[in-house]
Order: structure tokens, then sequence, then C-alpha cells
């Protein structure tokens, strides 16, 4: 079961950076979806020297959150989240 788990952990990283190396608007979410980033809204801009913080609106409603880290892109992370996600996130 371990090796299975690892297996599939190493596969989503090398799938995350073969898309990121190929077209760096194409992303892998940490649920495993592939979206565009071209297509979207940019709705929160935020960096820093050592990271940049944005959120995207899809299309679709969902927005993702990406945390791209400059030091160590196989650092960086797409979250997804829908609206309530998001709603409560502004509650916090």
């Amino acid at each position: 079961m371990r090796k299975e788990i690892r297996n599939s952990f190493s596969f989503f990283f090398y799938r995350q950076l073969m898309t990121t190396i190929a077209n760096p608007d194409l992303i892998v979410t940490t649920c495993g979806r592939e979206l565009d980033l071209s297509s979207t809204e940019l709705v929160i801009e935020r960096s820093n020297s050592l990271f940049s913080y944005n959120i995207h609106k899809l299309k679709s409603g969902e927005y993702i959150i990406a945390e791209k880290f400059y030091a160590n892109p196989f650092n960086n992370r797409y979250i997804l989240l829908n609206d309530e996600q998001i709603e409560m996130l502004k509650n916090l």
C-alpha cells in the first residue's frame, strides 16, 4: 500500500512538472485537475520576494489559489475551491 501511495504521489509531481515545462499556463491542481490559467480572471494578486499568492476565477465559477515559490518551483501549489469554500474563507 505504501508503495502505491508513493508511486501515485511521484506521478502527480512528475505530471505537474511536465505540464509546467511544456506550457506554464497549464497547471495541475492539488486534486489532480488540469486547467489552463490563461483562460481565467485574475481576482487577487499578491507577491513578495519569496513567493506569489494569486486567486484566479474560472469560467465555471470555481476559484484557484495559486501559490508560486520563486526559489523552488517544485513547491508550487494550485488549490481548486468552489464558491462555498471561498465564502467560508472570507469569514475567517
